[in-house]
């Protein structure tokens, strides 16, 4: 196979001078729709399904209902649309959802490594369904019944491909923090890693002491936290406006959900999570990483700022009783993907190389697919060749014990 691209990428940037090993910490997966014919009948309207009718089988998403609170005639989904079983491509698209429609998306790791093999891809983080926040319905038993499958679903599928894939972990944080900590412990003896979650969970921010099983069993069993973007944009003031008056409103979105985990990090961070638990490794992806140098310097300053101890304390806020500086913390445990950020880049010496990783976000719209090596040679112009080494491969590997 031929080590050149030709894209539009290279029509405008030029074609990249090396074809580099590279491993995405960001790329997208979901259990075929047929897994949810295995939860019993009455779960199986809180989770995307078939319905196979006399007149073929029909699409039926219920979780845009319960999430968005829209009707069955407000959204077409929600009624049922019909599919065709036998374009097993599109069906994968409409899996996962967001995909670009020149790709051949597969939900199996043959297709996948196929794809993998056109940009020098080795190794990706399968994050599945769970980013979105929805984890089987409100119902508790429904919740693990769901998150039972698909952990089942991706250990069965991608059992002989370990070294290479690391499908995520979903759990049924409906059925509350035993529950969760009893799937992770299941779902980690069958090689899956890392876990899954929306970086924001609507009345649980994960300061809160019920997560503290959780974080136990994650450093005990080694397995990283992983949070991806989905939830901020739901919390921005411009949410609420219609488009048509509302015209930065995607690019406001994104500026405010990279500013906003910020303050995620704080919670992990200022809370004292990481320094109770040093084996916890928490990833924030998708979220940016051009952020993180100023988060280390702002929490540093004000964490020393006398004048700034005395305002909390005024304000009757807890003053930081850290035994390090929360850059110390954030170097040690916290980790950054991150797909065009040229500026976390830059700032990588302040942030430290081992909290950045690479992505590309496969197979999204946003994806760098099939563009991966020419922007991977722009955004790093000039960065030593090890040091592109540890941000596009090995801190990944380290991280989810990948072997290639």
């Amino acid at each position: 196979m031929s080590n050149s691209i030709t894209t539009a990428a290279e029509a405008r940037y030029g074609k990249a001078s090396k074809r580099r090993r590279l491993i995405t910490t960001d790329s997208h997966i979901s259990v075929p729709f047929e897994v949810a014919d295995e939860l019993p009948a009455k779960y199986r309207r809180f989770v995307p399904h078939l319905d196979r009718r006399a007149d073929g089988t029909y699409l039926m998403r219920p979780d845009i209902a319960n999430m968005m609170s829209i009707s069955e005639a407000q959204h077409p989904l929600v009624a049922g649309v019909k599919v065709d079983l036998d374009d097993e491509a599109n069906m994968a698209r409409l899996a996962i959802g967001n995909s670009q429609g020149h790709i051949a998306v597969s939900l199996y790791p043959k297709g996948r490594l196929a794809e993998m093999e056109k940009e020098g891809v080795v190794a990706e983080v399968l994050l599945g369904k769970s980013a979105t926040g929805y984890f089987g319905g409100p119902d508790p038993d429904a919740s693990v019944a769901w998150c039972k499958l698909n952990n089942d679903w991706y250990a069965d599928t991608y059992k002989d491909y370990l070294g290479q894939f690391a499908p995520s972990i979903t759990l049924p944080v409906p059925a509350g923090m035993a529950a969760c900590v009893k799937e992770l412990e299941r779902a980690a003896g069958l090689g899956l890693r890392p876990v899954l979650m929306p970086e924001v969970i609507r009345d649980k921010p994960w300061y809160l002491r019920e997560w503290e099983p959780l974080w136990e069993a994650c450093a005990a069993l080694k397995i990283p936290f992983v949070l991806h973007i989905s939830g901020t944009g739901l919390l921005m003031p411009w949410v609420s406006l219609k488009p048509e008056e509302n015209p930065a409103g995607s690019l406001n979105t994104w500026i405010g959900m990279a500013g906003h985990t910020a303050e995620l990090l704080g919670m992990f961070v200022n809370s004292g999570i990481l320094e109770r638990h040093p084996d916890l490794q928490v990833v924030f992806t998708e979220l940016h990483a051009g952020w993180l140098a100023w988060a280390m310097h702002l929490y540093d300053h004000y964490t020393l700022d006398p004048v700034n101890r005395e305002q909390a304390k005024n304000f009757g806020y807890p003053v930081s009783s850290l035994k390090e500086l929360p850059s110390y913390y954030i170097k040690r445990q916290v980790k950054c993907s991150f797909l065009w950020d040229p500026i976390a880049i830059k700032n990588r010496h302040e942030t430290g190389l081992d909290c950045l990783m690479w992505s590309n976000d496969y197979p999204h719209t946003e994806s760098m697919w099939p563009d991966s090596q020419v922007l991977i040679e722009k955004q790093f112009a000039g960065v030593p060749e090890d040091e592109i080494a540890k941000l596009v491969h090995d801190n990944a590997a380290k991280l989810y014990g990948f072997t290639v």
